[in-house]
């Protein structure tokens, strides 16, 4: 699977990129502020992709 099409079915970059992160280093614990460090995106739009999926029940708070 291409990464545009990845991009379409997720919604944005970003996300894939944070799923991709997340998934990669289960089952560790990682805070927003060090998901967006990794991920090299801004907090404010790394923090708004993970609240998405907190709503959709894929992450979840500690």
């Amino acid at each position: 699977m291409s990464k545009p099409t990845l991009d379409n079915l997720f919604g944005s970059k970003l996300r894939v990129k944070v799923l991709k992160f997340l998934f990669r280093n289960y089952p560790n614990d990682f805070s927003i502020r060090d998901v967006a460090k990794f991920v090299q995106e801004s907090y404010d739009a790394t923090k708004m992709e993970i609240e998405s999926l907190k709503e959709i029940g894929l992450v979840r708070k500690k």
